[in-house]
C-alpha cells in the first residue's frame, strides 16, 4: 500500500544484487497512473534492514472530466505520460516480513501539459517474500 501522492498499490521486486523494479498503480478522484521504476538500493552498514535508494522510470495514465492541475485547465479527459525519479529511505523489519519506505518522487509531465512537479511524496508498507 502506498499513501501519499499518488496513493495506491506498490509492488517491488529485486532483480539481482541491489537492483529492484517497482510498480505503482496510483489513483485519484478522476485519474489513474501506472508508474514503472528501476531502483538502486544501498544499505546502511550501521543499522540492519535500513537503507536508501535512488532510481528513475516513467508513468502513463488517464483522467476523466475536468482537470485543473497548477492552474492548467482541461475540460475533458486525456492521456497522461511523463518521466519520474525517486529517492527514498527503506526499512525492512528483521524479525517480520514487513518493509516500510518513505520517498520523494519528482516527475516531469509530458502530456497533457509539460512541467516539473516536485511535490510527490509517499509512505509505502509492503509484505516481503524471501528478502
Amino acid at each position: 500500500v502506498r499513501l501519499g501522492d499518488p496513493s495506491g498499490i506498490t509492488l517491488q521486486h529485486y532483480i539481482g544484487g541491489n537492483s529492484a523494479l517497482e510498480g505503482i498503480l496510483g489513483f485519484g478522484g478522476n485519474w489513474f497512473t501506472l508508474t514503472g521504476l528501476y531502483e538502486f538500493h544501498h544499505p546502511f552498514a550501521t543499522t540492519p534492514g535500513l537503507g536508501w535508494y535512488i532510481g528513475f522510470g516513467a508513468h502513463i495514465g488517464s483522467f476523466n472530466g475536468a482537470y485543473n492541475y497548477n492552474n492548467k485547465d482541461y475540460a475533458s479527459g486525456g492521456f497522461i505520460f511523463g518521466v519520474d525519479g525517486i529517492l527514498g529511505l527503506d526499512y525492512t523489519i528483521p524479525q517480520a516480513p514487513i518493509n516500510l519506505s518513505l520517498d520523494w518522487k519528482p516527475a516531469i509531465e509530458l502530456t497533457p501539459f509539460s512541467g516539473f512537479f516536485a511535490g510527490e511524496f509517499g509512505l509505502s508498507v509492503r509484505y516481503t517474500f524471501g528478502r
